[in-house]
Order: structure tokens, then sequence, then C-alpha cells
């Protein structure tokens, strides 16, 4: 039964959950603001290309700094940005794949 009271172990794990749950909902909720600016313009496909390639070098570069974050102990912030690039990566993957192949 997690979290336990008196148990800071426990408690960690749950910042972790919550910070890495955080991470997924504000990637997503960003990567669909930038996917919304790309339709609403007129040259949809090449602003579709930008966001996928901001999504991917956002990504490269949160991951990059979760690691750090992990390196330096901090399990908190090394899960939200571990988990911040998922979605908008994983649905960039996808968009491209359906609009180009």
């Amino acid at each position: 039964m997690l979290p336990r009271p008196g148990r800071p172990h426990d408690q960690l794990l749950r910042a972790i959950w919550v910070a890495g749950i955080g991470g997924l909902v504000i990637g997503h909720i960003l990567w669909l603001i930038g996917i919304s600016m790309a339709t609403a313009t007129s040259s949809v496909s090449t602003w579709v290309l930008v966001v996928a390639a901001v999504s991917l070098l956002g990504g490269a570069f949160a991951g990059v700094q979760a690691w750090r974050h992990y390196q330096q102990k901090s399990e908190v912030w090394a899960a939200f940005l571990a988990c911040l690039p998922i979605s908008p990566v994983l649905l960039s993957l996808t968009v491209l794949g359906v609009t180009y192949l």
C-alpha cells in the first residue's frame, strides 16, 4: 500500500509519480497548442513539420536535462522532464507518418 504515513521513501515515490503524470499532461497540452496553431495556418504541411521538429528537439533537450537531474539525485525533476516529451514525440511521429507516408 503506497504511500504509508511516516515512510519518507513512500512520500518520495508519490511525488515522483505526480511529477511524471504532470509531465505527460503538460507535454500533451503543449503539443495540442502547437498543432492547433499549425493547423490554423494556410500552409499546414510546413507548420506541421515545424511543430514536429520542435517536438523532437525539445524532447532530446528534455531527455538530456532529465538525465542530468537523475545523476544529481533530483528524481522528481528527472521524472517530470523524462515524461514531458513522451506525448509530443509520439504524436508528432504519428502525424508525420500519417501525413507523409
